[in-house]
């Protein structure tokens, strides 16, 4: 019974000594980051960050500062709050149009060296950060990470993480992508297509279209909405129709000595809000809205892969598929000699899970 109580007091004692060594904030003693921009002003690089304001008021606050590197900018911005700032929390970076065009190498590895940083997302602007960020302060903390988390689950955007990130940028045959983030005629802040790295340098963005696309081809969750023309009945519209589900395959095939890039897509859809000239209980009116919907994302799939061909990136991350295959395979000797010359041959098969008519 005494060993018993001994090794109880033993706890209680080893416990609080751990605890005191443990350190602790109080939450309107320290500024929680949730979102942080970064981009170039003239030589300086700067940064704009949002928390919330606690101690002052129920709104979030924003604060910006400029230095000539990283760490001298993180010194800039500890200066100007009465609190010091907590990196932990952040949940979504966001990078200016003109540091990306210029390189996110400065920052990328300052980033993967500070371990207090966990899973965020991270997006760019066609803008500055600052003025992105000031569209915000009204909404929550967390409304810009809650928008993009929606549009990657639900409307079309490939998933992009900080450890997607990490694999793109220090991994070989393939390219970084990120969601684009802009402010419409409405001053509202939507996502906006992406933009296309090659090594830490934007070198393209492409369409909300074109990203769902690219979402197709390389993402297990294929959910979001595909418009196409339709030419049927002597009757012509824009359709719209949700993608649910799907797979996706990418293989390499020899064309006259050529490597052709074979990518088949198999996607269940949703229709609804059909014109009431399309009856879908007849059959040549099925198949003739199924054969349209095919040749048209076969079409355009063939046509983003040209144009990421045409810009010298891979986002599909052909060169990691070819590389999988080639024991010699080089990636400098890839991108320089092998894709150019490479073709396309994209193929879709839909499989029509649900329907519904609309006028």
């Amino acid at each position: 019974m005494m060993n018993n109580t001994f090794v109880k007091m033993g706890c209680v004692i080893l416990s609080l000594i751990l605890a005191g060594c443990v350190p602790h904030n109080t939450i309107d003693e320290v500024s929680l980051m949730h979102n942080i921009g970064f981009d170039k002003e003239e030589e300086m690089l700067k940064a704009s960050v949002v928390y919330p304001n606690y101690a002052e008021s129920d709104n979030p606050a924003l604060i910006t500062a400029a230095a000539e590197n990283p760490s001298s900018l993180q010194e800039e911005l500890s200066h100007k709050s009465q609190f010091p700032f907590e990196i932990g929390q952040v949940r979504l970076l966001i990078f200016g149009d003109k540091l990306s065009r210029e390189g996110l190498a400065p920052i990328l590895d300052t980033i993967c060296k500070d371990p207090k940083i966990g899973i965020i997302r991270i997006v760019i602007t066609d803008g500055s950060p600052d003025l992105l960020l000031r569209k915000t302060l009204k909404e929550s903390p967390l409304f810009l990470m809650n928008l993009i988390e929606k549009s990657i689950e639900n409307e079309g955007i490939p998933e992009t993480d900080l450890h997607l990130m990490y694999d793109q940028f220090f991994g070989s045959g393939i390219d970084m992508s990120f969601p684009n983030l802009t402010v419409d005629s409405k001053e509202n802040v939507k996502v906006d297509g992406m933009g296309i790295f090659k090594d830490d340098k934007l070198a393209l963005r492409i369409s909300e279209k074109e990203t769902f696309l690219l979402k197709l081809m390389t993402d297990a969750n294929k959910r979001g909405v595909y418009s196409f023309n339709l030419n049927m009945n002597g009757n012509k519209a824009n359709i719209g129709v949700r993608i649910i589900s799907g797979k996706h395959k990418v293989k390499f095939i020899k064309d006259n000595l050529k490597e052709k890039v074979k990518v088949s897509l198999n996607l269940n859809v949703e229709l609804d809000a059909l014109p009431e000239w399309i009856n879908l209980e007849k059959e040549k009116d099925l198949k003739l809205l199924k054969n349209a919907l095919q040749k048209s994302i076969s079409t355009e799939a063939e046509i983003l892969l040209k144009k990421f061909q045409a810009n010298g990136v891979d986002p599909i991350g052909i060169g990691r598929r070819y590389k999988a295959n080639h024991e010699n395979y080089s990636e400098l000797s890839f991108y320089d000699r092998i894709y150019p010359g490479m073709t396309y041959d994209a193929d879709t098969k839909i499989t029509i899970r649900q329907t519904g008519v609309g006028k």
